[in-house]
């Protein structure tokens, strides 16, 4: 309980923060759907040329675009801004009024400051999923719904698992924007289906940095011809990296440099 009431608090200090400079605020979300509308225009473009894509029609695909466009809103909403500001934390000696707060150290760096404007990126996401299904005349059932839901949560923990440790090298680099952007120029590979690139392509976004778990496994699911095999790789491989970031942070708080110290 006392964890929720943190985030409650956080929620309302960085919305209070979000909404005092409105007009930026307004001009986020403009530039979010801007973004989205570049983005579909990029499938369009591929498919002015083809009927299919690794076998994924243009709606089916426009799935894919949506949930990519859902994790990148909540990454900029919740992840980014606080990996952003480690470096700095680190920098500046002020990690210390972090690691002396009587709550988790991790819990706290990675999860204090949100930027609610970029949560729109996220809702322009859902919106293109809905479009494609309503294209598609296709109502998924229950089941594949809630695999749907449980697939992304799982896909998202990953996703935090994966910037966390990239952040925690900050401890002896301080500055991770290339790190970082090297990650998200990976993530970016999700706007396509897995089976749009060519199999050694394919292999590295499906095992080794799978970011096909992010955007193509969860769209099979809600199409209902999910890879049962890729899914519980993605399981496992989420486990292991979550426990990893958990353990690698630990190790980089150890090496910290306190200002007071």
């Amino acid at each position: 309980m006392r964890y929720l009431t943190l985030i409650r608090l956080f929620v309302r200090s960085s919305l209070a923060i979000d909404l005092e400079y409105r007009a930026n605020f307004i001009s986020a979300m403009l530039m979010s759907v801007v973004d989205m509308l570049w983005g579909v225009a990029g499938i369009l473009f591929l498919f002015a040329y083809t009927d299919n894509i690794g076998g994924w029609s243009f709606n089916e695909s426009l799935i894919v675009i949506g949930l990519v466009y859902i994790s990148w809103g909540l990454n900029d909403a919740f992840l980014w801004p606080n990996t952003r500001e480690l470096g700095e934390h680190i920098r500046k000696g002020t990690m210390d009024f972090i690691l002396t707060k009587p709550i988790n150290s991790q819990f706290h760096a990675t999860f204090r400051r949100f930027k609610f404007d970029r949560l729109f990126t996220g809702v322009s996401g859902a919106g293109i999923i809905a479009y494609a299904l309503w294209q598609m005349q296709l109502s998924p059932s229950l089941g594949q719904w809630l695999l749907f839901g449980l697939l992304f949560a799982i896909s998202l923990v990953m996703m935090y698992s994966l910037v966390i440790m990239l952040a925690s090298s900050a401890f002896w680099i301080v500055n991770i924007n290339n790190l970082t952007e090297l990650f998200f120029g990976f993530l970016e590979m999700g706007r396509h289906p897995s089976r749009a690139y060519p199999e050694p392509m394919r292999i590295v976004i499906s095992f080794i940095v799978p970011v096909a778990f992010i955007s193509t496994v969860p769209a099979e699911a809600l199409l209902g011809r999910l890879n049962l095999g890729l899914a519980l790789y993605g399981l496992g491989f989420t486990v292991v990296a979550f426990g990893a970031c958990i353990v690698f942070w630990r190790f980089a708080v150890r090496h910290y440099g306190s200002a007071s110290s």
